[in-house]
């Protein structure tokens, strides 16, 4: 049996870097979750393997994606809704994506 999380989120923050972070990334997305905190390293180099970190009751996931991917990031942050972070723990594989939308539905503005 799988050992993953699938949650939904609400708040994210974006942090581009002028000088390479602590993680050596050029720039990160922190998701808040319910069970702790997700952490998107974006990097120009070879990528370390994710992992988690407990934290007493909680978790801090940090996934290492490449920084070519970070405007897909943005993109689908800014534009959709609901939005769902994915960690397995057991291959380490993880991803953010949308609910299911119908064909040909179209984001509206709230104007």
């Amino acid at each position: 049996m799988s050992n993953f999380i699938i949650e939904e989120f609400s708040f994210y923050k974006i942090f581009i870097y002028n000088n390479q972070s602590e993680k050596n990334a050029d720039a990160s997305i922190q998701i808040k979750l319910d069970s702790g905190m997700a952490y998107i390293h974006f990097m120009r180099n070879s990528l370390p393997p994710n992992h988690v970190e407990d934290k007493g009751q909680l978790k801090n996931f940090h996934v290492y994606v490449s920084y070519d991917k970070f405007p897909d990031y943005v993109d689908i942050m800014r534009y959709e809704k609901p939005m769902f972070f994915y960690y397995n723990e057991d291959d380490q594989r993880s991803y953010i994506t949308t609910s299911d939308e119908p064909v040909g539905e179209e984001e509206r503005s709230e104007d």
